[in-house]
């Protein structure tokens, strides 16, 4: 079951469509059948785009961890034992 990127060729709306079979696929904004089949690129992994992801994921967990920390200090300052 592919997903495919498309073009409406009667308002110019791109959008992404899972095409089972010899299904003709319609426009969400008006839909129109007369689309454009629009190529695609695959992903592909590489050490250079693993190390991208490793990296952006290390500064979202950090991130989270402060904001963690944060929330802690706040909810100690503000709860007396």
């Amino acid at each position: 079951m592919p997903l495919f990127d498309f073009v409406c060729t009667a308002c110019r709306h791109p959008f992404e469509a899972l095409v089972r079979g010899s299904a003709v696929p319609a426009c969400p904004a008006c839909g129109s059948t007369a689309l454009e089949r629009q190529l695609t690129l695959p992903a592909i992994k590489t050490s250079s785009t693993h190390g991208m992801a490793m990296a952006a994921a290390k500064r979202r967990d950090a991130a989270q961890g402060k904001e963690r920390e944060h929330a802690q200090r706040e909810y100690e300052r503000n709860h007396d034992d």
